[in-house]
């Protein structure tokens, strides 16, 4: 209890309240350790910092506020929260261009990721402004690779596999293979490991440590599947209703924050890759020729899809992404 009441009371003195002429309620999905989430309390504290006060965000992670994942984008839209943490491609349905994000094996590596972050940045501008809302930053997860009980050598081996799926695009993913994706709440993932409704997760290490798969799985299988994004955004009427002052040190928190928080998920990943391996888990990084080019058909596929459904400026982006 005492450490419940020092993790509340931090939270409250980085919000600032009692001083605040400007109160924002925030919501997050994620526990107070995940490191999206200490990135935030380090957004809130730092715009408290740099307002003398007059702004506090009060940050409300895991999900205690009530909200699910789709509902967010549209209770920052209608004012309802005046800021948020989301899993980009929970807006794919408001925005198809938020699928982005989870489009497998496009980017391989964290320097390729921030290049095409920042090739598709406007373009997720102009998308949240049309939603009556603001990006602030975005940082993305490690990579995701694929739990499993047993060792994944060929598509074969996805036959009968439901795996936990966090998105359309990855969940096509799995069924292109052969297995078949299911949609479970994060907070329901590992009872349905434990009691075999499903036998696989497509997630990231640092979930992995989160959720303690190493009890309910054996192997993770390191493929780069993709770098997806979180972003911070906030309802646009709020945001130009501040003063000036406010605004510029809402955006100078929010580019510290960002830049902090690539290196913190980078950081996230190799530690989070080290716990695995000290519980036990078998991190498999040699994906055998096989798997690769199944995976790698289904990923063109998928990404063909999506242009189709993005239009042209999907195309614009990979164009750009690509040097043609």
């Amino acid at each position: 209890m005492k450490k419940i009441a020092s993790v509340l009371m931090a939270v409250l003195m980085i919000a600032g309240l009692g001083m605040a002429k400007t109160k924002w309620d925030m919501h997050v999905a994620w526990p107070m350790g995940n490191f999206h989430t200490k990135g935030v309390i380090k957004f809130a504290d730092l715009v408290a910092k740099k307002t003398g006060g007059d702004l506090s965000i009060v940050v409300h992670p895991g999900g205690a506020l009530g909200f699910k994942g789709q509902e967010v984008l549209g209770a920052v839209r209608s004012g309802t929260l005046p800021i948020a943490e989301l899993f980009m491609g929970n807006a794919r349905g408001d925005d198809p261009i938020f699928g982005l994000t989870s489009v497998p094996l496009l980017v391989k590596d964290y320097d390729e990721a921030w290049k095409l972050y920042q090739i598709a940045k406007p373009y997720y501008e102009a998308a949240l402004e049309k939603q009556n809302a603001k990006l602030l930053y975005a940082v993305p997860w490690p990579p995701s690779g694929i739990y499993t009980k047993k060792m994944l050598k060929s598509a074969a081996d996805f036959h009968g596999l439901k795996i936990r799926t966090y998105d359309s695009n990855s969940a096509e993913f799995v069924t292109l293979l052969g297995g078949q994706g299911i949609a479970i709440p994060f907070s329901e993932l590992y009872t349905a490991l434990s009691t075999g409704l499903v036998n696989g997760v497509l997630t990231s290490t640092q979930t992995g440590v989160d959720a303690k798969l190493w009890e309910v799985t054996n192997y993770f299988h390191r493929i780069n599947y993709a770098f997806p994004l979180n972003m911070v955004f906030v309802n646009k009427k709020a945001f130009d209703s501040l003063p000036a002052d406010e605004q510029k040190a809402i955006l100078d928190a929010a580019a510290e924050v960002e830049a902090y928080q690539w290196k913190e998920s980078h950081k996230a990943d190799l530690a989070s890759s080290i716990a695995l391996k000290n519980h036990g888990m078998q991190v498999v990084s040699n994906i055998t020729p096989q798997l690769q080019k199944a995976m790698e058909d289904a990923a063109q596929k998928i990404l063909a899809k999506w242009v189709k459904e993005a239009g042209p400026d999907a195309q614009k982006v990979l164009d750009a992404f690509r040097g043609k």
